[in-house]
């Protein structure tokens, strides 16, 4: 009976063990600004570039969605020391 308990936990481990650095990789939004779908923006980068940002990627905003969202980089602020 130890023995079933240990493999099952083990198991377990393992199992977070795999799965912890795929949800680490988890990108950082707080700095892009979803502007609209990729499909009606043909050119996301330049369109974000032309609209004073520092550039923009298509992304998909949720894991689950099944559209891609165009997001502009904001450029970062410089405040006063």
């Amino acid at each position: 009976m130890t023995s079933s308990s240990k493999c099952i936990f083990f198991a377990f481990l393992c199992l977070a063990a795999l799965l912890t650095p795929y949800l680490a990789e988890a990108e950082d939004r707080s700095k892009l600004i979803p502007i609209g779908p990729c499909s009606k923006i043909p050119n996301c980068n330049q369109t974000c570039i032309e609209s004073q940002f520092l550039g923009g990627k298509c992304i998909k905003w949720y894991p689950d969605s099944t559209k891609e969202t165009c997001a502009c980089l904001v450029k970062p602020s410089i405040t006063p020391v």
